[in-house]
């Protein structure tokens, strides 16, 4: 038994990862609450992730805020900006409709969308991960968009599932929502990091 409570268990290893996933989701959501600090909040998510993925500094509550006060300008910016690309796509689709050659313009805009939703995936985590300006950010998630496709496929791969889970049923976009509460972005976010665990080193090495 005494085994079993062992800190180094494998078992214990993961119960004590869940619990710390549960708890950093929790302050995620509360601070993505006002919706202008989304930006700063998935900046800071991903910080913390990533730490988790390589076994650094375990201070979930530590780390998130230091995060979020180092790039909520950044962080901030970037969602304004993601806000009007989606909106303006959004407003796209919709004029697109009446148009005769709806179906090419479909294609294309749904290329765009899959551009700027990867985009969109890397930036945050850049963000928080590397000192740079903004516009710095935005060109390196571009960059590492089409630079490690296998990746980026991967991520929209996962997004996608996610969005389909969440239109298919009301019962199914129910037990998403809940298990979102609980754990489900900070979850996300983990599987996310393991992949941009791999990506950053390359860029690290660099450095």
């Amino acid at each position: 038994m005494s085994r079993f409570f062992n800190p180094d268990n494998p078992v214990m290893e993961f119960i004590a990862k869940i619990f710390d996933l549960v708890i950093l989701n929790l302050i995620f959501i509360f601070s993505c609450v006002p919706i202008i600090t989304i930006g700063a909040s998935t900046s800071a998510l991903s910080y913390v992730t990533l730490k988790m993925v390589r076994g650094e500094d375990p201070y979930i509550w530590r780390n998130f805020w230091k995060s979020f006060r180092q790039n909520f300008k950044q962080g901030t910016l970037v969602w304004i900006f993601s806000i009007l690309i989606f909106i303006f796509l959004g407003m796209d689709f919709i004029n697109s409709q009446n148009t005769s050659l709806f179906a090419v313009v479909r294609i294309l805009l749904w290329i765009v969308c899959a551009v700027a939703l990867s985009v969109f995936l890397y930036v945050f985590p850049v963000i928080s991960h590397f000192v740079c300006t903004t516009k710095q950010a935005l060109k390196n998630a571009l960059l590492m968009t089409f630079g490690h496709l296998p990746y980026t496929l991967m991520m929209l791969a996962l997004a996608g599932l996610l969005l389909f889970l969440c239109s298919s049923s009301s019962k199914l976009f129910a037990m998403i929502v809940v298990l979102s509460g609980i754990c489900g972005f900070s979850v996300v976010s983990f599987v996310y990091s393991i992949m941009f665990d791999r990506i950053f080193q390359k860029y690290e090495s660099e450095t």
